[in-house]
């Protein structure tokens, strides 16, 4: 009886806090889902599979059939299918540059056409095409020439990427040139956590007068690119709108010194290449995990925040301030949310994680913020770089003992694909979210990363579920 008067007395309460979320229309506003060729496609021999059967990603060979991902490659029809059932109006996905290219100047256009009946295939499906061009993985003969420091990446990619928009540009609906390119030179050559170009060099981060660090270096590498793919798309006739997938953390530190590492971390990561870009760019995509609380020079797990079980901090007020920040900083560039979402093993914070970043969304549109849409990462749960497969971020469980992989439809799926439908969120709807998951609180959920936030774990922790009120309140 009593628990009976709490939940009556939270739900009074909450019906004061809590408004409706509404989503404009679909000619106005897609929702979509997103992959990546490294984490999907199976049949590709690459630096990925290169690091993990290398001993560096610990979930990895405890799965069956690792090297497969969730068989993209030969079987994309599985996962197209459940997107239009999904009712997706936007599939997010890219394309292999090493699959395209094996070797410099040797083109394997098989894979040419098997990408051009995949696009063809969401097209058929109803659903619009967003492709990525380079999303987190490169060629094995670029890789050991230096990856993006050596001024030689950008000829190279020149070929490729004049292939692929020749090639597919006819099903392309929004092209992303780079996805999260920051973080992708960050991770290989800088801190070393992912396959490396070289060895770790924290001061590669910075410059020092008229010499600039291997960070800034790679990055005008890449921004140099990209400015060179929108002039030949504009001179060409393309139409398709052009931007990248960037990722935005919301970096915050409580003491001074952390403080100071969390405004580099804002410059360098959040800022500086759409500043390089901001002429450049019909869009830009915002990929947003949560808030990353620095101290000192990392950043671990913080009592005061709750963690998805990849070790990211949930806070959906954080989306708002970042499009609000950055609609001043890049004025009249529309946004579209690129990547959001959460590792969820167990399926419990997903529909309030969804439903509270809406919120934000929301708020920030209401306040004049241009959102064109808001992209899922991801359909299945698939191959998450470092972490292997101990993350799900997926609507849809891949058993992995199943020599077909049999997928199963969790209870996210239906509620993401009622948002689609309707639109909408009502109060009561968010009320309801909010008591659900609060009967978790206490219970053991998996975390697939240690508390310092960086170590990767081959099996997941258990870990309980705080009692923190992460829901969106501006």
């Amino acid at each position: 009886m009593k628990f009976a008067w709490l939940i009556m007395a939270l739900s009074v309460n909450l019906c004061w806090a809590f408004s409706d979320i509404s989503i404009p229309s679909k000619d106005k506003f897609f929702f979509g889902v997103s992959n990546a060729p490294a984490q999907v496609e199976d049949q590709l021999s690459d630096i990925w599979m290169d690091f993990a059967q290398n001993g560096h990603i610990p979930a990895f060979d405890n799965y069956a059939f690792p090297e497969d991902r969730i068989r993209f490659w030969t079987q994309p029809e599985v996962e197209i299918a459940l997107a239009r059932n999904l009712g997706t109006e936007v599939f997010r996905l890219g394309v292999d540059w090493q699959r395209i290219f094996p070797a410099r100047g040797q083109i394997n256009w098989q894979a040419v056409e098997r990408y051009k009946y995949i696009l063809q295939l969401i097209k058929q499906n109803g659903m619009k095409v967003m492709l990525s061009l380079f999303h987190h993985s490169e060629p094995r003969w670029t890789f050991r020439q230096g990856s993006w420091k050596n001024k030689k990446m950008v000829d190279d990619f020149r070929s490729f990427w004049t292939l692929v928009l020749t090639e597919l540009g006819p099903s392309i609906d929004y092209l992303v040139t780079f996805n999260e390119g920051q973080i992708y030179i960050m991770m290989t050559q800088v801190a070393g956590i992912w396959p490396q170009v070289s060895k770790p060099f924290a001061l590669g981060l910075f410059n020092f007068g008229p010499f600039k660090g291997r960070f800034e270096t790679s990055l005008k590498n890449m921004a140099r690119a990209h400015k060179e793919i929108y002039a030949w798309a504009r001179s060409k006739g393309a139409s398709y709108p052009i931007g990248i997938a960037h990722n935005v953390g919301y970096y915050y530190g409580k003491k001074s010194f952390s403080k100071l590492s969390a405004r580099v971390s804002w410059q360098k990561l959040n800022f500086r290449f759409p500043d390089l870009l901001a002429k450049s760019l019909d869009y830009i995509g915002i990929n947003y995990y949560g808030i990353e609380v620095v101290k000192g020079l990392g950043v671990p797990f913080d009592k005061d925040y709750e963690y998805s079980d990849s070790g990211r901090g949930i806070y959906p007020e954080g989306l708002y301030k970042i499009l609000t920040v950055f609609n001043k900083r890049y004025n009249k560039i529309p946004f579209i949310i690129t990547e959001n979402g959460i590792a969820d093993g167990n399926d419990w914070f997903r529909p309030l994680y969804i439903t509270e970043h809406l919120a934000a969304i929301s708020k920030a549109m209401n306040e004049g913020v241009n959102v064109l849409g808001y992209i899922h990462w991801t359909l299945s749960d698939n191959f998450e770089w470092g972490d292997g497969y101990c993350p799900k971020f997926g609507f849809v469980d891949v058993d992995r003992q199943s020599p077909n992989f049999t997928r199963t439809l969790k209870p996210s799926f239906d509620f993401y694909k009622k948002v689609i439908e309707t639109r909408l969120i009502t109060s009561e709807e968010r009320q309801n979210l909010v008591l659900t998951f609060r009967t978790k609180i206490g219970q053991l959920r998996p975390m697939c990363r240690l508390d310092n936030g960086t170590t990767a774990l081959k099996e997941p922790r258990l870990v309980p579920v705080k009692n923190i009120d992460w829901t969106f309140k501006l």
